[in-house]
């Protein structure tokens, strides 16, 4: 029993995608993340980080974001989901809303 985060790049991710026979859809939005975004005079860059507990019934958390090591901040509000769609369309929705991407 216990608790095991793993930190991932973009690439490495999205590998850990397609070997969990992830959806093409799920993957498509996946690849609209960009790896890197600059605001102001920082730069954040595409967090991801899965955790696998194995506490009773096993299951996984997700945690998707932007980071400046600059400002040590998020870029957004932080959230964890148990479903990796909900945490990709969390941070689509998030990007098209302050119009870091389009639709």
């Amino acid at each position: 029993m216990g608790i095991f985060p793993k930190k991932y790049s973009k690439e490495q991710f999205l590998k850990y995608l397609e070997k969990n026979n992830v959806g093409d859809n799920i993957i498509r939005k996946f690849n609209k993340l960009p790896e890197k975004l600059n605001t102001g005079n920082s730069e954040y860059k595409l967090t991801i980080i899965s955790t696998w507990y194995d506490i009773g019934n096993t299951y996984y958390n997700f945690e998707l974001n932007y980071y400046s090591e600059k400002l040590i901040e998020f870029l957004f509000t932080y959230k964890i989901f148990t479903d990796v769609e909900k945490s990709i369309d969390f941070l689509l929705f998030e990007l098209i809303n302050k119009n870091f991407i389009e639709k």
